[in-house]
């Protein structure tokens, strides 16, 4: 029987015209190649895979007197499930290394042969937006008044990183050099009403952080005074002081005042 399925695996690599399915998924999900196929009671089946070229077995399926007889193969053949009757394979709780081709062999009178190329992508995180040059401080009264942010998110293949303005894309920005982070700036205007959010995509999730330009921006403008307000602050404080002092110097002339009929009745 393993002489049989020795002898026909080069075989099987040497097929690069099969045809092409495209498919992606995401880590920890379940997918299913499936064949289109029916009726393959007797037939010999294979599945080969690689990282570029399917040059590993992992699924070696045939019928010997009457008897089915299927063997699993490879680092991950304990999430592998064969649809004997289609050939379809479903590959559970997927990881990153499961990206790859997938090459069907199915032998009976003829040989047919199906590719798959399978792309697992890892979830999007939530993208974070932070303040450029948080000491800065800003007037929130003046027309020209500004903020500038920056959106960032750990990159992966795939993986692109987006400025929108209602459902208007500002800006996009990707990189295949997956070392190092995206990120994507964008300065507002401080009396703008419009609503920014930050997007973190790829081809099978995305994640949206909204601006909040009240929490991110206008909260320098609060902690900071300008020159109008530290004036206003300072003449209250002054003229509270003038204030108190005035009212002690007047009850002190009063209790000054009441005191001189005793004085009269001593000399009396």
């Amino acid at each position: 029987t393993h002489s049989y399925f020795i002898l026909l695996i080069p075989d099987l690599l040497g097929d690069v015209n099969a045809e092409v399915n495209i498919l992606t998924q995401r880590e920890g999900q379940s997918v299913t190649l499936h064949t289109g196929l029916t009726g393959l009671h007797v037939d010999t089946i294979f599945w080969v895979f690689g990282p570029v070229i399917p040059n590993t077995s992992i699924v070696e399926s045939q019928v010997i007197r009457g008897e089915n007889i299927t063997e699993f193969k490879g680092r991950f053949s304990d999430r592998l499930q064969l649809d004997r009757e289609t050939g379809s394979l479903t590959i559970r709780n997927l990881t990153l290394n499961n990206s790859g081709v997938y090459q069907l062999d199915i032998f009976n009178t003829h040989k047919t042969s199906q590719r798959f190329n399978l792309t697992v992508y890892a979830p999007v995180p939530l993208p974070q937006v932070q303040k450029i040059s948080e000491g800065d401080v800003l007037d929130s009264s003046s027309e020209k008044g500004s903020c500038s942010v920056v959106c960032s998110v750990e990159n992966q293949i795939d993986r692109t990183l987006s400025w929108y303005r209602g459902e208007k894309r500002l800006n996009q920005t990707s990189s295949p050099d997956l070392s190092t982070n995206l990120s994507l700036s964008l300065e507002i205007k401080l009396k703008d009403k419009d609503i920014y959010s930050c997007v973190a995509a790829n081809p099978v999730s995305n994640q949206t952080t909204k601006l909040n330009i009240e929490t991110l921006c206008l909260q320098f403008v609060e902690s900071g005074p300008n020159l109008t307000t530290i004036i206003v602050i300072v003449l209250t404080l002054f003229i509270g002081i003038c204030c108190i002092w005035k009212k002690k110097d007047i009850k002190g002339c009063c209790v000054s005042t009441s005191g001189s009929p005793e004085e009269e009745d001593s000399v009396v």
